[in-house]
């Protein structure tokens, strides 16, 4: 599904990734967490192509960005911070999502709407919408697309308690109709109940992936086994 092998990147002669190396197969809930400043964002920047990387090479399906569009349609990326015209509506944002993936309005665009509570804002301007609506609306597109793999940088961020529950159901159908989500979270309570599997990132280097359960163990939590990797 996604390959990355010996990732580098440095900014002003400091390396951020220090030769990252990851494959996450189909099927995989993954969360990607470490400190600020490990490069987490830095790896999603680079996998996506809004950054190029110094050395090394990521596949998704087989395909690498050479491969161009049909490299891009292989992802949906949600940032941190989503970027939008302020004043197209959210339904014309979506629309002319779909159409870059060569899709056309469905049902599943319907449902979303409604699951996320966004139908009456829906055909506003996103200029007029909160932090957590413009997340919102870039989940909606995310599972209406249906992509292989949907790569996103915090996106509970902004979200309310309701919209995270949603989250969490979309979340987990996309992955049973066969869809693959990659994450980073600093909210690892969350991570521990969503994710099948767990990686973290530490000084540019991914120092475990593993089986969230199996990582864990009866005692653990994700937050006692994060803090533990920190110290060593």
């Amino acid at each position: 599904m996604l390959t990355i092998s010996n990732l580098k990147k440095q900014y002003s002669n400091k390396n951020i990734l220090n030769g990252v190396e990851l494959k996450i197969e189909k099927g995989e809930i993954l969360g990607f967490v470490g400190a600020n400043g490990a490069g987490k964002t830095t790896t999603l920047n680079s996998i996506t192509g809004i950054l190029n990387p110094d050395e090394g090479t990521i596949m998704i399906n087989g395909l690498t960005a050479s491969d161009d569009l049909e490299y891009k349609k292989q992802f949906f990326f949600i940032p941190d911070t989503v970027n939008v015209f302020k004043n197209v509506s959210g339904y014309d944002w979506i629309s002319f999502m779909l159409k870059l993936y060569d899709q056309e309005q469905t049902e599943k665009l319907s449902y979303f709407v409604e699951q996320f509570s966004m139908e009456k804002a829906i055909h506003k301007p996103m200029g007029t919408y909160s932090y957590g609506m413009l997340h919102k609306m870039a989940l909606i597109a995310a599972f209406t697309i249906e992509p292989p793999i949907i790569i996103m940088d915090e996106p509970l961020n902004g979200l309310d308690p309701r919209a995270v529950m949603t989250f969490k159901d979309c979340v987990k159908n996309y992955v049973k109709e066969g869809g693959t989500v990659f994450f980073s979270t600093h909210l690892l309570d969350i991570a521990e109940k969503i994710c099948s599997t767990v990686a973290i990132l530490k000084d540019g280097k991914i120092i475990l992936h593993e089986d969230i359960q199996k990582v864990m163990g009866e005692e653990n939590t994700l937050e006692s086994i994060f803090m533990e990797r920190q110290r060593e």
